[in-house]
C-alpha cells in the first residue's frame, strides 16, 4: 500500500531543482538590494533638487523604508506559514518593483517619503517566504550553504547599485533631464529609480517558476500558529530568540548606518569630484561583488561544518566575524586615501557575508515549524528596525549636532560601527548557552 510521505520522512526535492530555487530567490534578492540601495547613490543630488539635510536624508535611507517592512513583513509571514509561499513572493516582487519606479516620479520629499515606504513593504514579503521555502527543500547538512548562496543578493545587490551609481548615473547626469510621455520631465537621479525599478517585474513572473514545496516538518499541514501565540512564545522564550536578534540586528547599523553613507563618506572625506567618486564607486561595487560571494560560500560551508561539530556552530561563525568586522568599521572611515578606505571594504564584506548567513540560518534551524516564517519575520522585523531606523540616523544626528560638522561624518561612521560590533558580540555571550539548549531539542526531536 502506498504511503503519503508526512513528517520527518518526506523526501526532499531533487537536489538540481532545489539549486535552481535558490538562484531565482537569489535573484530576487539582488533585485531587492539594488532597488533598497541604489538611492544612497543619488544623494547630493536629491538633497539639492527638494533642499533637505542630512537627517531628512537619513529617513528616506532608513526609516521610510523600514516602517512598512517591519509591520507588514509579520502578516505577511503569518501568510506564508499558511499559504502558498511562491505567490507571496511574486506579489511583493511587483510591488516594491512599482514602487521603485514610484520613487522616479515623486517630485517632492512627502512623495519619495510615500514611494520609499511602498518599496519596504513590497520587500517585507520576500525573506520569510524564502527562508522557509528554503528549510523545506534542503536537509539541515546543506541549508547552510544555500541560505548562504541567498544571501549572496546582499552584497551583489549592493555591488550592482554602486556600479550603476558610479557608471551609468555619470552618464545619465551628462544628458540631464528628460521629458517622458505622461510623467513630465525627469530629472537624472529619478531616472534611475525608473530603470532599476521596472525589469523587477520580469523577475517577478520568473518566480512563477518554482513549485511550493511540502511542508515536510509539518506533514504538510498549512495551519500556521497565531501571531500573538507566536509573540507569547518568543517572550517566554526571550533569552533564545530576543538575544540572538539583538545581536544580529547589529548587522542592520553596519549595513545601513555605515554602508548608506559610503558615498558620502568618500565626497566629503577625500574631496572627490564626480568623475573620481564615480570610479571609486564602481571599484566598491566589484569589491563588495567578488568578496560578497566568496564570504557566502566561505561563510555557509563554515556554518555547516561548524555546526556539525557544536551546537553552537553557527553562532561560532558570527562571533568570528564579529570580531573582523569590529577591526573593519571602526578603521575603514579613518583611512588616509579614497584607495585604502575602499579596499578596507573587502575584508569588510566577506566578514558580514559570513555572519549573515550564519545568523540568517541560526534562526532558521531553531525555529519551530509550523511559526518558522513568523520567527524569521521577527527577526527581520529587530534586524530592519533597529538597522533602518537606528542606524543611518544615528551617523546623521552625531555628524549633524554632536559634530556639528558634515566633514567630520568620517568620525561618526567609526563610533557608530564600533560601537554596533561591541554590542552585538556582548548579545552573542548571553545568548549561547540559550541557542545550545534550543538546538539539542531540535536534534533530538529530529533523531
Amino acid at each position: 500500500m502506498n504511503r503519503t510521505p508526512s513528517g520527518a520522512d518526506a523526501p526532499y526535492p531533487h537536489p538540481l531543482y532545489a539549486w535552481y530555487v535558490v538562484v531565482v530567490l537569489l535573484l530576487a534578492y539582488i533585485l531587492a538590494f539594488i532597488d533598497r540601495e541604489i538611492i544612497a547613490m543619488l544623494v547630493p543630488d536629491i538633497r539639492a533638487d527638494l533642499g533637505i539635510s542630512d537627517t531628512q536624508i537619513s529617513f528616506l535611507l532608513g526609516g521610510a523604508f523600514a516602517v512598512f517592512y517591519t509591520f507588514f513583513g509579520i502578516a505577511l509571514a503569518w501568510l506564508a506559514d499558511s499559504s502558498n509561499r511562491r505567490w507571496i513572493i511574486f506579489g511583493g516582487i511587483a510591488v516594491w518593483s512599482l514602487m521603485t519606479a514610484a520613487c522616479g516620479m515623486a517630485t517632492t520629499y512627502p512623495g519619495l517619503f510615500m514611494a520609499r515606504v511602498g518599496v519596504g513593504a513590497g520587500e517585507a514579503a520576500l525573506n520569510p517566504a524564502a527562508l522557509s521555502i528554503m528549510k523545506d527543500y534542503f536537509p539541515k547538512e546543506r541549508l547552510g550553504r544555500a541560505i548562504g548562496l541567498y544571501s549572496a543578493g546582499i552584497s551583489s545587490g549592493g555591488g550592482v547599485a554602486n556600479i550603476i551609481g558610479g557608471k551609468l548615473y555619470p552618464v545619465l547626469k551628462e544628458q540631464g533631464p528628460i521629458a517622458v510621455p505622461f510623467l513630465g520631465v525627469l530629472a537624472p537621479w529619478q531616472q534611475v529609480f525608473i530603470w532599476v525599478g521596472l525589469p523587477g517585474l520580469l523577475v517577478a513572473l520568473l518566480v512563477l517558476t518554482i513549485r511550493e514545496p511540502f511542508r515536510r516538518d509539518r506533514g504538510g499541514d498549512l495551519r500556521a500558529t497565531p501571531v500573538n501565540v507566536t509573540i507569547a512564545y518568543l517572550r517566554r522564550e526571550w533569552r533564545t530568540y530576543i538575544l540572538l536578534y539583538l545581536a544580529l540586528a547589529m548587522m542592520g547599523i553596519m549595513a545601513y548606518g555605515i554602508g548608506f553613507w559610503v558615498p558620502e563618506l568618500l565626497r566629503r572625506t577625500y574631496d572627490l569630484n564626480p568623475a573620481e567618486l564615480g570610479g571609486f564607486m564602481a571599484m566598491r561595487g566589484k569589491i563588495s561583488i567578488f568578496s560578497g560571494l566568496l564570504g557566502v560560500f566561505v561563510g555557509g560551508w563554515l556554518a555547516d561544518r561548524a555546526q556539525r561539530k557544536h551546537l553552537d556552530g553557527y553562532l561560532r561563525l558570527c562571533i568570528g566575524a564579529y570580531v573582523v568586522l569590529s577591526i573593519c568599521y571602526i578603521t575603514m572611515p579613518l583611512m588616509p586615501t579614497p584607495t585604502a578606505a575602499v579596499w578596507m571594504m573587502l575584508p569588510t564584506a566577506i566578514a558580514a557575508a559570513a555572519a549573515t548567513a550564519g545568523g540568517s540560518t541560526a534562526i532558521v534551524s531553531i525555529a519551530p515549524a509550523n511559526m518558522r516564517a513568523q520567527i524569521i519575520a521577527f527577526y527581520y522585523f529587530t534586524l530592519n528596525t533597529i538597522g533602518f531606523f537606528i542606524g543611518p540616523t544615528a551617523v546623521a544626528l552625531l555628524t549633524d549636532y554632536g559634530f556639528a560638522d558634515e566633514a567630520k561624518l568620517r568620525y561618526s561612521l567609526s563610533i557608530v560601527g564600533g560601537g554596533a560590533c561591541l554590542f552585538g558580540l556582548v548579545m552573542f555571550a548571553f545568548n549561547r548557552r540559550h541557542f545550545c539548549a534550543r538546538m539539542a531539542e531540535v536534534n533530538a526531536a529530529e533523531a
